[in-house]
């Protein structure tokens, strides 16, 4: 017996209470991440100046505020003709490929050792999520604390030790500035690239290691040919997410450098910061800061070609 058809009126309050499930979350999204896209990007195109007298207004507690004159690209324009930009871009570069390295390397080898069994295991991997529990302000100061000139732990301890004759600048050598902070970058962040491939790691089937070592596969064999491409989904997040976070990173240049010494580790995000909140340049600074949004979504491209599209079956 073929069950009858539903009413059109119960199919019709099935969709309606679909709907009013997803619509609450869909708003969310278009308040917290929509609009404010849609007026930064208009910010970047427009000239603000919260000292105007005439022009577009804004309306604060019955007071005319002119804030917006719409000036096309100039913004871009003006940030693509700048020197400082292009230097800052080609460290944010250095930085970005060195810390998506250290922390996809690191992660990857400390997964490794924490996917062995050994006394201590469940131990080490809740004492590894510390450093990623952190605040990045707290993990600056930290650091700056061990790092610091004078009165810096670390210096205190070579120095107690007899390993060095004077103090070691860490900030005072730009590069050795930059290097620095995608090291402690990477200490912070490797904890999280971890847990990832930790748990991409145990969803593996046994039984996949076990016909690899019948078959002969010593350890890096069964590295290469059975852990690894079970876990590039993985891998691709891993990328994606350290990138964004490389690109983005402002906290511990406020904290340790400043963009300091110099400009010497000015990043896209502090020139975009700095332009806008320093200097109150409120288009150019936005514009800076979306040419990271577009170079964030030309590497997700490239990984995802790279690491994911290559190896997906044909349909």
């Amino acid at each position: 017996m073929v069950p009858a058809a539903a009413p059109r009126s119960a199919r019709l309050s099935e969709a309606a209470f679909a709907w009013g499930l997803v619509l609450p979350a869909v708003a969310a999204v278009v308040v917290v991440v929509f609009l404010p896209l849609l007026y930064s990007f208009w910010m970047s195109l427009a000239d603000v100046n919260l000292l105007r007298t005439s022009g577009p207004a804004l309306e604060l507690f019955g007071v005319r505020v002119p804030l917006f004159r719409f000036v096309g690209v100039q913004n871009y324009v003006r940030v693509f003709s700048d020197p400082l930009y292009w230097s800052s871009l080609w460290r944010t570069a250095y930085f970005v490929a060195a810390f998506v390295a250290e922390t996809a390397l690191v992660g990857l080898a400390m997964a490794l050792v924490l996917q062995e069994r050994f006394a201590g295991r469940p131990v080490m991997r809740s004492l590894l999520l510390i450093p990623w529990s952190l605040s990045r302000v707290v993990v600056g100061l930290l650091w700056l604390g061990i790092l610091d000139f004078e009165f810096g732990a670390l210096n205190g301890l070579l120095d107690n030790l007899g390993v060095i004759d004077g103090h070691i600048a860490f900030f005072k050598n730009g590069f050795s500035a930059l290097n620095v902070l995608v090291s402690v970058y990477m200490w912070n962040q490797a904890p999280f690239a971890t847990l990832l491939f930790l748990a991409a790691m145990q969803s593996i089937p046994g039984e996949l290691y076990m016909a690899a070592e019948v078959d002969g596969a010593g350890y890096w064999n069964r590295l290469r040919y059975v852990t690894l491409p079970a876990i590039r989904p993985i891998v691709f997040l891993v990328l994606v997410l350290a990138t964004v976070n490389g690109f983005l990173m402002l906290d511990l240049i406020y904290i340790l450098t400043m963009g300091g010494p110099g400009n010497d580790t000015t990043t896209i995000s502090w020139l975009g910061f700095q332009t806008a909140f320093n200097f109150f340049k409120f288009g150019p600074g936005t514009a800076i800061l979306y040419t990271l949004t577009a170079l964030c979504l030309l590497l997700t491209l490239v990984y995802h070609r790279l690491i994911l599209a290559r190896f997906e079956p044909e349909s």
